[in-house]
């Protein structure tokens, strides 16, 4: 199979590393490798590199796959799910990376390095101090037999380096970049093994990428300086590369690098806390750093994979816009079914109590009575619980701006029990009905409109801004609210006395 051949199936991997929670860069660059591999009826893969065993973070690995699961971005080949090209953990691949990094030493092509960590760090500093590129000196590059045999004695477990070209020019085609060179002459022999028998990360990568044939290499731009590197490793091993795809950087909102001291929150799995749709943020996601080419907001899952191309990837910084989201993320609420919603909010409303264990069908009916009304309003879902808490509390306080400007006045207690008066015989409990008993009562007292629409919507739910007054009247039921009107007006006969 020739790389980036258009007959040929796709083959793409994420490779992210357990060293802490995903970071939402990390998860885009998953979302474009997964949509392009949809798009083509690619093999989308997961390649966990936990080589860096120091950085390694107990749970990551965990973190990581909830996340891919949880945006609906199950991988055809990788860890729980195998496939013919594992192991996916690259720390069960060492006898491989040894292999090749010997085929590389009986070529000319790496070399062992018995360098000190001190001696590196005083070439570092002597660099440094005498404005000298900052590299390694190749020192044990062209040693004698007789040096070798006697830095081996003295240091038993060397790191192993790829020799770089040390003359001319590496170049290589990016998708999104275009053409790039990079002078050879400034390039450093890095090391591919390490002391402790494991693999960098430059070189496990190479020998994973063509072992298990992927096409494409889609990932972040910060990647480009170490592409030489690669570039030399395939032409090294004799191996075709794979087609480069360089997407753009995330910046935050004051137009600066997306990193934990940004003040937009990087841990994805916030955004699952937080109750931000995975169809939403996929959209997101996905529109940061790429373009149909239309003049479009919300897109489907099905339409993404349907429109995604490379070519569509932008070469420009993408920034973080949490309004951006907070708003493709409301028209994704509002795209769900009264049931769809119900169920996702199922969750939330366990939390605080207002909906049982076991939700029995009495429950559920009752929210998707609710849903419908908050639904125009609603964007994460952890909100849900306080949009909804006057619907399963009777007991709850006042919001005192409200409570001062429509409770404590002296013709509210009568207006209140006037309205409850007027409710409770009614047979019908309908919007339509309890809107003119409602309005009716105003009128005997003289009142109308907000004068007499506040002071109820205070005493039914305790706020002053919601769902239509009526319509949530209805589904709070008659014996409630009338209850909560007279709750009201001996509140606010106790306000005015004590005043």
């Amino acid at each position: 199979m020739v790389r980036g051949n258009k007959l040929s199936k796709p083959r793409l991997r994420f490779a992210p590393s357990p060293t802490g929670s995903p970071h939402v860069g990390n998860i885009r660059t998953a979302v474009f490798n997964y949509l392009y591999c949809r798009h083509t009826g690619g093999t989308f893969i997961l390649r966990i590199e936990d080589t860096d065993r120091e950085r390694y973070v107990e749970g990551s690995l965990e973190e990581i796959m909830l996340s891919l699961r949880w945006m609906g971005m199950d991988w055809d080949e990788g860890p729980e799910v195998g496939g013919d090209y594992g192991p996916y953990f690259q720390s069960q691949r060492l006898d491989i990376y040894k292999k090749y990094a010997q085929e590389l030493m009986d070529k000319g092509r790496a070399y062992k390095c018995y360098c000190t960590k001190e001696r590196l760090e005083e070439l570092r500093k002597y660099q440094a101090s005498n404005k000298l590129p900052i590299g390694y000196d190749r020192r044990c590059r062209d040693l004698s037999s007789a040096e070798r045999a006697r830095l081996e004695r003295e240091c038993p477990e060397p790191v192993i380096r790829f020799a770089m070209n040390l003359e001319g020019t590496t170049e290589f085609d990016d998708l999104v970049r275009g053409h790039l060179s990079f002078d050879n002459a400034v390039q450093d022999d890095f090391v591919i093994i390490k002391s402790d028998g494991y693999p960098t990360y430059n070189f496990a990568n190479v020998v994973d990428d063509h072992l298990m044939r992927i096409t494409h290499v889609i990932r972040g731009e910060e990647f480009i300086s170490s592409t030489p590197k690669h570039v030399q490793m395939y032409e090294a091993f004799g191996w075709t590369p794979p087609i480069w795809v360089s997407v753009p950087l995330i910046l935050d909102e004051q137009r600066r690098k997306l990193s934990k001291r940004s003040d937009t929150q990087t841990r994805f799995v916030s955004y699952i806390e937080d109750g931000y749709l995975p169809d939403a943020m996929l959209n997101f996601l996905a529109t940061m750093g790429w373009s149909s080419g239309e003049d479009k907001k919300v897109y489907t899952r099905e339409e993404l994979i349907e429109k995604f191309s490379l070519e569509g990837i932008s070469a420009s910084a993408a920034v973080f816009d949490l309004a951006r989201l907070n708003d493709i993320q409301g028209e994704h609420v509002r795209l769900l079914s009264v049931d769809d919603l119900a169920n996702r909010l199922v969750p939330y409303l366990q939390k605080v109590g207002y909906i049982s264990s076991s939700p029995t069908n009495q429950e559920l009916e009752y929210l998707k009575r609710i849903v419908p009304l908050i639904q125009p309003r609603l964007t994460l879902l952890k909100d849900a619980p306080y949009m909804v808490a006057y619907f399963y509390q009777d007991d709850f306080e006042y919001e005192e701006k409200g409570a001062k400007k429509y409770l404590a006045l002296e013709n509210t207690p009568a207006l209140l029990e006037a309205v409850a008066d007027k409710l409770e015989p009614l047979q019908q409990w309908e919007c339509e009905t309890i809107e003119q008993a409602v309005r009716s009562a105003g009128a005997s007292l003289g009142l109308e409109g907000g004068k007499v629409t506040h002071p109820v919507r205070m005493a039914v739910t305790g706020r002053t801004a919601g769902p239509g007054l009526f319509e949530l009247m209805q589904v709070i039921g008659k014996e409630r609210c009338v209850m909560r009107l007279r709750r009201a007006a001996e509140w606010s006969r106790s306000q005015l006395t004590n005043c």
